[in-house]
C-alpha cells in the first residue's frame, strides 16, 4: 500500500484536510472528496502546506495545513475526535491513518543514518534513503486502556490534564520490552495503586494524537486501596453501571469498554 506523492487528488473518493488537531469537513458535516481538498489547497503557498499524499488502497487524498494558514472557505473545522462520532467507522479509520501519516511525513525528512533526503517507497508505506537504502516505516505508539471491574462496579478516573469532568479508563503507553498485559499491570499499580487479574483483550483502535494504537482490555480487581498518582490523575473511584459520571463520547475505545461494546 504505497503512498503517492501527488498534488492532485481529483481521482480520490475521500479527502482529508487537517490543521493542528482539527479536521475540515464539508458544510454537510461529511468528509469532502479528494477533488474538493485539491481545490482548497491550490489557494495556499507551499509554506502553508506541511504535507500531501494520495493512497489508492484507501481511496484517500490527504493534506495538512500549517498552524498559521488561514482556514479554507466552504469547510467546517471540527476536532479529530468528533469524527469518530459523526462518521462511519471506515471513514474515521481513514482519517486517523491520514493524521498519523501526515505527521510522520512532516517530521521525517532526512535519513537518520546519512542525512540524505528521503523519498516515498513505490512498493509499501515507507520512506527510503536513495543513498544508503535505509527504509523507515511510520512510527506507532502502542498504548493500553483497561476497564477494571470489582463485582458490579467499575473503576473510572479523571485525568489532571483534562479540563472537563469526564471520567475514563486507566490508560498508558507500553514501555520498551514490555508486553501489553505487563503494561496493564504496571499502569494500574502506578496510577491507582491496585493489583488486577484475568486480563482479557477486547479490541483496538487507532487514535490520531498523532500516532497512538490503543489496545483495550478488561481486568478484575484483586487487592489494594485507590491511591491516585497525582501527576496523572485528579480522582479515581468505583462506580455502578446505573450511576456513571460523564464518560468519553461514543466512538472512543473508553466508551466502547464502559458501555459494553467490546464485551
Amino acid at each position: 500500500m504505497a503512498l503517492i506523492d501527488c498534488p492532485n487528488g481529483a481521482d480520490f473518493e475521500f479527502g482529508i484536510l487537517i490543521q493542528k488537531k482539527n479536521i475540515f469537513v464539508s458544510e454537510n458535516g461529511q468528509l469532502p472528496s479528494g477533488s474538493e481538498v485539491t481545490k482548497a489547497i491550490r489557494k495556499y503557498n507551499n509554506q502553508d502546506i506541511l504535507g500531501v499524499y494520495g493512497e489508492r488502497a484507501y481511496h484517500t487524498f490527504a493534506a495538512a495545513l500549517s498552524p498559521d494558514a488561514a482556514e479554507p472557505k466552504g469547510f467546517k473545522r471540527i476536532p479529530y475526535r468528533n469524527l469518530f462520532i459523526t462518521e462511519p467507522s471506515e471513514h474515521s479509520e481513514h482519517a486517523a491513518r491520514a493524521v498519523l501519516l501526515l505527521d510522520w511525513l512532516h517530521h521525517t525528512k532526512y535519513c537518520p543514518s546519512c542525512g540524505s533526503s528521503l523519498h516515498l517507497s513505490i512498493t509499501e508505506t515507507a520512506l527510503e534513503c536513495p543513498q544508503c537504502r535505509r527504509i523507515l516505516y511510520p512510527v506507532l505508539a502502542p498504548c493500553i486502556i483497561v476497564l477494571i471491574s470489582k463485582g458490579e462496579q467499575i473503576l473510572l478516573a479523571r485525568h489532571v490534564q483534562h479540563t472537563s469532568d469526564i471520567y475514563t479508563c486507566i490508560a498508558g503507553f507500553i514501555e520498551a520490552g514490555e508486553s501489553a498485559e505487563e503494561a496493564v499491570i504496571r499502569e494500574v499499580h502506578e496510577e491507582v495503586g491496585l493489583t488486577v487479574k484475568d486480563i482479557r483483550y477486547r479490541g483496538s483502535q487507532g487514535w490520531p494524537y498523532p500516532n497512538q494504537l490503543m489496545l483495550a482490555f478488561r481486568a478484575e480487581y484483586v487487592s489494594g486501596d485507590i491511591t491516585v498518582q497525582k501527576e496523572e490523575l485528579s480522582e479515581a473511584a468505583w462506580f455502578s453501571k446505573d450511576a456513571l459520571p460523564p464518560i468519553p463520547l461514543p466512538g472512543s475505545a473508553a466508551h466502547r469498554l464502559i458501555c459494553g461494546d467490546w464485551f
